[in-house]
């Protein structure tokens, strides 16, 4: 079977927010400096990748990953709106240990069911079904090589649509900060078959000092 397309998955560097276990969601943080080193680090594993399109998540976080990795690609630039991180509502901004702490039974059910929103945020649903429409554009779409830069949760979801899954499956793959994650796309008399080559490969950050 010949490869058609592949797509390499990054979830954004770190931010403050990462590094103080705070929730971040809609916040628009910048990458702070380990994101920025995260970002250069994968930027030279990435190096030998024909990228011809940059998909993003139109958060600051995610574009500025993106524009660090494909400085050297002669690449065009697309931000996909409903790859915007997972709305947490309330939680914005907060601890995570403190939203354990202090709202054990509504983290429990969003952690538990796909269907349960954080108040005034989303399910997990929720952002499985909004990103449908990004991860189409990216499988119609006539580039080749394509470098895709969002969120975990978002990234959970692109997963998922990708594969075919349902979204509970989907929800348990975790991906790091900085991580990155390859899908080869091919084309076959009984239509279109998506393998995974890597998922959340980290090794290019490991004992660099960040």
């Amino acid at each position: 079977m010949e490869i058609t397309k592949t797509i390499v998955l990054v979830r954004h560097g770190s931010t403050v927010h990462n590094e103080n276990n705070v929730w971040q969601g809609r916040s628009d943080s910048s990458l702070n400096e380990k994101g920025r080193k995260e970002a250069e680090l994968l930027a030279l594993e990435l190096k030998d990748e024909a990228f011809d399109m940059v998909f993003h998540s139109p958060m600051k976080r995610a574009l500025e990953t993106a524009e660090i990795i494909a400085k050297n690609h002669n690449a065009a630039f697309k931000a996909i709106e409903c790859f915007i991180e997972i709305d947490v509502g309330d939680f914005d901004g907060a601890k995570h240990t403190d939203i354990i702490a202090q709202h054990p039974e509504i983290y429990r059910n969003w952690i538990m069911d796909i269907d349960s929103p954080i108040p005034a945020g989303e399910s997990f649903n929720d952002v499985f079904e909004r990103v449908k429409p990004g991860v189409e554009e990216i499988l119609n779409s006539p580039y080749r090589d394509i470098l895709v830069v969002a969120h975990a949760m978002v990234n959970r979801a692109v997963l998922g649509q990708l594969l075919s899954m349902d979204p509970i499956p989907a929800r348990k793959f975790r991906m790091e900060n900085g991580a990155y994650s390859k899908f080869f796309v091919y084309d076959t008399p009984h239509g279109r078959h998506i393998a995974v080559e890597t998922w959340n490969s980290t090794a290019h950050l490991k004992n660099k000092g960040i």
